[in-house]
């Protein structure tokens, strides 16, 4: 067993999404919302076929070196983000980043970042003979929906404690899975009093700040087999 912290990356490592923001610097509007925006409004395509249909529109010579400069010139990490990988690398915690994003700017400012010891799972972004985006499951098969959901159920097959964080629809399965949310904007709206052990942050000082006062109860809870680790705590406001 271990003690996972799994991290979105867009609108929550980062304050932007950045992956909205290469749409706009490398795609040609009209031609998104013909193939991407619409297709995906009616249902037609999930999160992870329409990430890849929008980095199918990035011209093939827009090189990788350019993708990734452009994410470290755009990229701005949400305050406390090295205290609190700092706190999960000193208390044996593993940190984890489950990301819709591509692997092109999510590694880039990860490693600018000197986080190393930060697991990445992520779609993945090759350029042949055109710009294709693919998304591997943890046993190595390729999916195109559920990507981060088959990692949370990963983890809990796997018996992990895991404390999710993370902002929008696509957490919404996963966070399901994990006895601890922290959650902002969309996940928050959802899960607001809907079930215990859910936190709201907008920094990760806040998240780094009660994973430093609870963890111990939540973690001997987990161990003791109670159904709800995280009580007794309650939804704060």
């Amino acid at each position: 067993m271990a003690n996972v912290l799994c991290l979105d990356f867009d609108d929550t490592v980062v304050l932007d999404n950045t992956w909205r923001q290469f749409l706009a610097r490398f795609t040609d509007s009209d031609a998104w919302e013909e193939k991407v925006g619409q297709p995906r409004a009616r249902g037609e395509l999930s999160v992870e076929q329409a990430n890849a249909a929008g980095l199918d529109l990035i011209d093939l010579a827009v090189t990788r070196d350019e993708l990734e400069a452009f994410a470290l010139e755009v990229a701005r990490p949400r305050e406390g983000l090295l205290e609190l990988t700092d706190w999960a690398h000193w208390q044996g915690w593993l940190t984890v980043v489950v990301s819709l994003g591509f692997d092109f700017y999510v590694n880039p400012v990860l490693d600018r970042l000197g986080l190393d010891r930060v697991a990445r799972h992520t779609g993945r972004a090759s350029n042949a003979y055109r710009w294709r985006g693919r998304y591997f499951s943890p046993r190595g098969i390729e999916v195109e929906e559920d990507f981060k959901l088959s990692y949370a159920r990963a983890f809990r097959d796997a018996g992990d404690f895991v404390v999710y964080v993370g902002d929008g629809e696509s957490d919404e399965a996963p966070a399901a899975l994990a006895p601890v949310v922290f959650a902002r904007s969309t996940l928050w709206e959802q899960l607001n009093g809907q079930r215990p052990g859910v936190y709201p942050f907008e920094t990760f000082h806040e998240v780094t700040a009660v994973l430093d006062r609870e963890a111990g109860a939540w973690l001997a809870a987990f161990t003791a087999g109670r159904s709800d680790p995280s009580a007794p705590a309650t939804v704060r406001a």
